[in-house]
Order: C-alpha cells, then structure tokens, then sequence
C-alpha cells in the first residue's frame, strides 16, 4: 500500500491505496470526488489534478517526469507508483451544494387544491358497550362532517391511530389523500395540526437536483435546496448512466446516489432549517427524464438505450414513499410527471404545462438545452417533438478549461473587436477557475462578429496575430487556442484558462445538432422559423445565455429578440403545479399525449441540415 496526499483548495485529505491505483481511485479512498464526467474515459477534462511529488505513470505504463515542476495530467489516466502528493483544482471537484435555478418565472393560472389535506376530528371516547375500532370511528367522525366515509386505511395509518387517538383523547387529524383516482387515510396524528401540511416539488436532472418545499395549506413555496445530482460520482452522461445500470448492483448505486446521497439530503436541510418533521411532508411531486425516472425507481434502463426505445411505462402509478425509499411520511403518495418517450421525458411535459404552449393559438417553440436539449414546436393544435442528442458541451464538459456555473467560473466576456483583448466577469468574484456555457458561448459569437473566427470555426492566424498561440495541454497535443486569463491570473496560478480550436469544434457541434434539430421540427410542422410566435427558453442554463451571442453562434434562430422568453426552471414549475393544484395532473396526462415525436436520425434532411449548421453563424 502507498499513502497519497490532495492538496485540496480548503485543506488537504489523505489516503491509502495500492500501487499502481488510478489518481480517481485515490481520490474517491479519500473522500474526494472528482469530476469523472466521462466515466474514466479521459475524454472529459474534469478531473485533471496537478502532480506535485512522487512516481507516476500513464495508462501504458510510461514514467511521467516531475523534473519542471508540478505536472498537470488527468487523474483518470494516471497511476501512482509510490507514495506521492498532488494538488486538486476546485474545478475537478465534484461538489454537494452548487446553486442551480430554483426558481421559475412563468405560471398559468392556478387554484389551490392539493391531492391529500387534513381534517380535524373531535369524537366521543369508546365506551365498553361499543367495539367499533379507532379507524371505523374516524371513518364515521369523517361521514357525518360530510367526508367520506368509505376511505381505505394505509398500513401507517392503522399503525398511528391507536396512539393518536389516545394522546389526543380522540381528538385527531386525518390526513386524506387521493391517490391513483381513490382516497385512502394516510396518517393520524393526535390533536389540531390541520395548520401543518407540506409537499415537496422535485426537479431531478441529469446534472442537478432542486427539491422545493410547499407550505400545502397556501401554496408557498418555502425553501429550496439544490445540489448536483450525485449519480455524477459515477458517470455524467445519460448514455453511459444506462450502462452503469446494466448490472443490478450499478442499477442500485445509481438508485441510491439519486435517492439517498441526492434528494433525501435535500429534504434533511429543508425540514432541519424550517424546523419541521419529515413526517409532516404528506405528498411528493417529480419531473424529470426518463432515464432519471428509472433510476429513481430502481428500474434498468437498458430498454431506453436500444432501438426502439421503450420505456418501462410513460405514466408510472403514484407511489408510497416508502416504496420509494424518500425520507417522507412513509404513505406520501409520490407522483410522476408522465413522459411521451424515451427522450421526451416528464421534464418536458412539465416544461409544457409551465409554459402554456400546448393552450396557444399561436405557434411556438420551446427549447430546453440541459446535459442534452429537448425541442417542441406547436401550439393546442398540433406539436412535433425531437430530442437533439448535443452531449453536455454547454455545461462545461469535454472543453479544455470547461466547467459548470458555480463559483469560480467566468460566465460573461467581452473581446474587444479593435483588439481582441477580452475582459470578463466571474460567477462569485475572485480569480477565475474556468468557463461556464455562457462564456463560450459568448466567446464563439463574439469572436465571430470580431472577425476573430472562421465561418468553419478555425482561429484566423492571419487577423488574430500574436492573440492566438499554441497551447500545451494536459494530453501533449498543443492545438491553437486563445488565452482568455494569463496562469498568474487564474485561481490556482498553474494553468491559463484557454479555448482551442478543438474546443470550438466541439461546441459548434453540439449548437449544430440543436439548430438542424429545430429546422427538422419545424418543416415536420409545416412551418418557418418566421411562423414562430415565442420561443421559450427553459433550464438554468438558458437563463444566463447572451441572447446576442447566441443568435450570433446560430445557437438559437435569428429572430426578433422580443420573441424569446425565459420560463426559468420548467420542470420544477411543472412538478409544482401538479403539487397544489389537482387539475393539473390531468393537464400533464393530456399534454404528454399530444407530440409528435420524430427521430432526427431518420429524418433524410437531418444529416445536411446538422453539416451546415456546423458553421457560423
């Protein structure tokens, strides 16, 4: 065994490994969880660390010389040979509590009507002349307030009646929740707590999570915690999520890295900072893909990964908690936002339901760009739907110095078209750690319109002068590339935040298959891009785009600006909804129904569409 030591930008963390152990192994014996976006592929970037002292080597066995000092190298394709010591960026850190959009800035009309609520009873103790049982005479206490009297009894509620009615001295609150087109008695509690009734409203995404609170008894939102969906310890992607899964023990870690190590963490701050029980949360509501949803279910995906892409059910039953394994009351019913298919997941019927496109008249496109993008386009007529597969470009992955929006990242920039000097602002202050989606994609455009950038996205050597260089990357190529912050300025003083060529190649593929996926919908609409009315802009990432810059990139179509709309956080909004209003469960089975969905690699155009959208603008 060899002992390791991460110099980590808080403090230091130790370990004991084997000889021979990648540098994501030691790090993981450590606690430390790197950002293995691309499941040890060495493809991603995210878990480069920089080599401080002792022996180490690349895959094939090749020594790695410290002779000029620290080395930076990816952890994933690098072993140690000895006891060594490295130091950890706080950008290759994978960490628990990242801000995400919680919040959503479009809601249809809503009437407060949850699907479970709470009803005082006062009744007369039992006598020895009448045996009825605790829950018959809560039954008939609920009949002659005008209640039913016919409600099925969960198991934890025959468990609490006893007790409760006792300590209350038959004085009780039921709890009576619908659940799957009946009602059933799902607590009893001692006592008046009618004023005590929350939901939670969960958005769960390959990347982040958002859990929010609701007070039931109004529809308030009353906190909200976000964190990165943990199923990233072990791969990022949907793709190589599906084949993590494909054994029954991978399958289970995914389910408990997203239940427990995800939103049961959530739920614990929520309900510690508020200052209520877990129990007192009587109904959950979700949206989310629908690989996210499998796995949430302990479900193997395998099936969504293979033509025909069949899904387990597009509209998954409302579940107990318990069932589930959420740290709730143990009968909260957990509802499911439906999906229409094995790429247009829950997330989108309730983007849909948010934002009122499926109600218009007027013909509209909702773009939702995640870790892949989701397209809708219609109005209450008729909607064709596509999932454009772009990969995770925009969120940081698979670009040299990418990362996602948490503190540390340069998420505007500006490059002088004089000069081509570039300033820039940083997500939380201090020194830059890396670039977030909006910067590259503000640098593309920008430096498209500068003349800085090629129609095919190569640097043009000529203008650019002494402004682009090569770059020595952590691989050993040196591509040409821009320094966008000097090493000195950086917030580790090691590396300068740079884009390559290779960098943009990749963007401009993932912006290609977004816009060819747009035009593939529309012409199977009928329609132009001139048609559009609104275009609604959904997820945490469309709020800090460049509208600009994006259009500039041929991210997004060139339309009046005026026409584009920003709905926030959709899928939470969506799950929300269904929480405190009943109608809109029937509002997302309707929805999730109605699209069309085309499979752009069928489509004969796609192909030639996707080519030219590779380039700019």
């Amino acid at each position: 065994m060899i002992t390791g030591v991460l110099e980590l930008p808080d403090g230091q963390a130790v370990c004991r490994v084997a000889a021979g152990a990648r540098l994501t192994e030691a790090a993981e014996a450590a606690g430390v969880v790197l950002d293995v976006s691309c499941g040890g592929a060495g493809t991603c970037g995210g878990c480069a660390v920089d080599l401080i002292a002792g022996a180490f080597a690349d895959m094939q066995g090749r020594p790695l010389a410290l002779d000029a000092g620290p080395r930076r190298v990816l952890g994933c394709r690098t072993r140690a040979l000895g006891d060594f010591r490295v130091r950890v960026p706080s950008h290759s850190l994978v960490k628990a509590d990242e801000k995400v959009l919680v919040d959503f800035d479009h809601l249809p009309a809503w009437v407060l009507g949850p699907a479970v609520r709470k009803q005082r009873l006062v009744m007369a103790p039992p006598v020895l002349t009448d045996q009825a049982g605790d829950i018959e005479r809560i039954r008939e206490a609920m009949g002659e307030r005008g209640g039913e009297e016919h409600l099925d009894c969960t198991l934890a509620a025959l468990r609490e009646a006893p007790l409760a009615c006792r300590q209350g001295n038959y004085d009780v609150t039921a709890t009576v929740s619908q659940i799957n087109g009946k009602a059933d008695l799902t607590r009893i509690e001692p006592g008046d707590t009618t004023g005590r009734l929350f939901g939670v409203a969960i958005d769960i995404g390959t990347t982040t999570v958002v859990s929010s609170l609701v007070d039931l008894t109004t529809g308030r939102i009353v906190d909200s915690a976000s964190s990165y969906n943990q199923q990233v310890r072990r791969v990022n992607d949907v793709a190589g999520r599906i084949t993590a899964a494909s054994t029954p023990e991978g399958l289970e870690e995914l389910r408990r890295l997203v239940v427990n190590a995800t939103i049961n963490r959530q739920i614990g701050l929520l309900v510690a900072r508020e200052g209520i029980a877990a129990e007192d949360i009587a109904r959950v509501s979700i949206a989310g893909n629908t690989v996210m949803t499998h796995l949430l279910l302990g479900i193997d995906p395998a099936h969504l990964g293979a033509v025909p892409f069949q899904s387990a059910s597009n509209k998954p039953p409302s579940l107990p908690a318990a069932a589930v394994g959420l740290a709730v009351h143990p009968a909260a019913a957990v509802d499911l936002a439906p999906s229409r298919a094995a790429y247009i997941g829950g997330d989108i019927t309730a983007d849909l339901v948010a934002c009122g496109l499926a109600e218009r008249a007027a013909t509209s496109l909702l773009v939702d760009i995640g870790t892949n993008a989701e397209i809708v386009v219609g109005n209450r007529d008729r909607m064709v739907a596509c999932a454009a597969p772009a990969g995770p470009a925009f969120e940081g992955q698979s670009v040299s110095c990418g990362m996602r929006a948490s503190d540390g990242a340069i998420d505007t920039l500006r490059i002088d078209p004089a000069t081509f000097d570039c300033t820039w602002t940083v997500l939380g202050g201090g020194a830059p750690v890396g670039l977030c989606g909006s910067a590259l994609i503000s640098f593309i455009g920008q430096a498209w319109r500068a003349g800085l950038l090629t129609a095919a996205g190569r640097f043009d050597r000529d203008a650019a002068g002494d402004r682009v260089e090569r770059i020595a990357m952590p691989d050993g190529s040196e591509p040409w590339g821009y320094v966008i912050a000097a090493a000195e300025r950086t917030d580790d003083k090691l590396a300068p935040i740079v884009i390559t060529e290779a960098d943009i190649a990749i963007l401009l593929q993932a912006k290609g298959v977004i816009y060819a996926g747009i035009q593939i919908a529309l012409k199977h609409l009928g329609k132009r891009l001139e048609d559009l009315d609104t275009i609604y802009l959904a997820g945490g990432f469309a709020r800090h785009i460049d509208l600009p810059d994006a259009v500039a990139l041929g991210l997004l179509p060139d339309v009046p600006l005026e026409r584009f709309r920003f709905i926030g956080n959709g899928s939470l909004a969506g799950a929300y909804l269904r929480l405190i209003d009943t109608t809109f469960a029937g509002a997302m089975a309707r929805v999730a129904a109605r699209p069309e969905v085309i499979e752009l690699n069928l489509d004969p155009e796609f192909e030639d569409a996707y080519m030219m959208a590779m380039f700019l603008p």
